[in-house]
This record gives structure tokens, sequence and C-alpha cells, in this order.
């Protein structure tokens, strides 16, 4: 009878030492669906990074998965879009990349917008704000007229919803340049939203 009870307490001992089964595909996701819930803003921007992905898809970028880039970071870069006069030689084309450091969180957002079609230019940059305004309202994050310095093509620093964005011009080749917008990561966020300021 003693030896039956010690044989008992044993296997509960090893039943409780058991490592619990992991979360299946449907409890993960609706995990994720739960925390989402709880985010707005850019938070939920920068802590939903496959859902980001899964935004600016909508405008045609056709971006991969969110992950492992092979060297410490992950990525997903969409294919470019055509913006402007698409029978033109070298159309103007717009990109958009999400980069980070770990899986569950992007570190930036980088819209660039490529005017190899400098004709066509203006259209092209409306389009490419229209686009990026379009990605912050899935947030309901509003530019509050920060991305006039994309149409005025303007080297601009600033804050925008409590995080950091800039716009930077390059020129290339005769009248071709390309406009690039960032949105970063900042160490908290705050609700005001502030245009970026041309330098």
């Amino acid at each position: 009878m003693r030896a039956a009870l010690l044989l008992g307490v044993a296997l509960a001992l090893a039943g409780c030492e058991r490592t619990p089964p992991e979360p299946t595909v449907l409890e993960n996701e609706a995990a994720q669906a739960a925390t989402a819930a709880t985010m707005r803003g850019w938070d939920r921007a920068f802590n939903m990074p496959a859902e980001a992905v899964a935004f600016a898809n909508q405008f045609g970028f056709r971006a991969p998965t969110y992950a492992a880039d092979g060297d410490g970071s992950f990525l997903s870069q969409g294919n470019p879009i055509t913006l402007s006069q698409s029978d033109a030689e070298n159309p103007n084309t717009g990109a958009f990349e999400v980069a980070g450091s770990r899986a569950d969180v992007a570190e930036r957002f980088v819209f660039t917008l490529a005017i190899t079609d400098p004709a066509n230019a203006a259209t092209a940059k409306q389009r490419f704000a229209d686009v990026i305004t379009g990605f912050l309202s899935q947030y309901e994050i509003e530019d509050d007229g920060a991305l006039g310095a994309v149409t005025n093509e303007q080297d601009a620093d600033g804050m925008l919803a409590g995080t950091p964005m800039s716009v930077a011009v390059a020129p290339g080749d005769d009248d071709s340049r390309t406009i690039t917008v960032t949105f970063s990561r900042p160490a908290t966020t705050t609700p005001d939203i502030q245009p970026a300021q041309g330098q």
C-alpha cells in the first residue's frame, strides 16, 4: 500500500514538471488581436509590423512578410508602384519598406518617391503624399500639413503625433531626384500632432 502511495506521489510530481504545450496558431492570433485592440496610433503601427505591411499592401506595394533579413534585422520591402503617366519612358514610382531589429516591433517606416519622369513630377508627388496619408489614416493619424514638404520638395525634420518624421530630397542625374519620408519609432509617443518644420 505504501509503495503504491509513493508511486502515486512520484507520478503526480512528474506531471507537475511537464512543459506546458506551445500555443496554437489560433491562440497566437487571438492573443495578437487582443493586444492590437488595446493599441492606437503609432503604438499600434510600430508594435504590429505584420498589420502595417498589410495596410501598405492596400496601395499595391505587394510587400512580403516582415521577416529576418539575415543580418540580425527584420525587413519587409515592397515592389515599386507607378505614381504617374504609366506609358512614360521611365515612370515615377513609389516604394515602401518597414524595418527593425525584432520580429514583433518595427523601428522605421520608409516611403520613397523616385522622380524619373520630371514632366509628371507634380502628379507623382501628390499621389505619393496621398498614399502616405492613406497609410496614416489606418491608424487615425492626421498628417496636419506635414506632407506639404513632399509636394514642395523641401527637406524637413519634425514630429508627427509624437513620432520623429523626416523628409529628405536627393538630386540625381538631370532633373531626376528622390524624396524619402521616414517615420522612426520613438521611446514614447504623445497625442499631439505637429507638422514637420523645414530646415
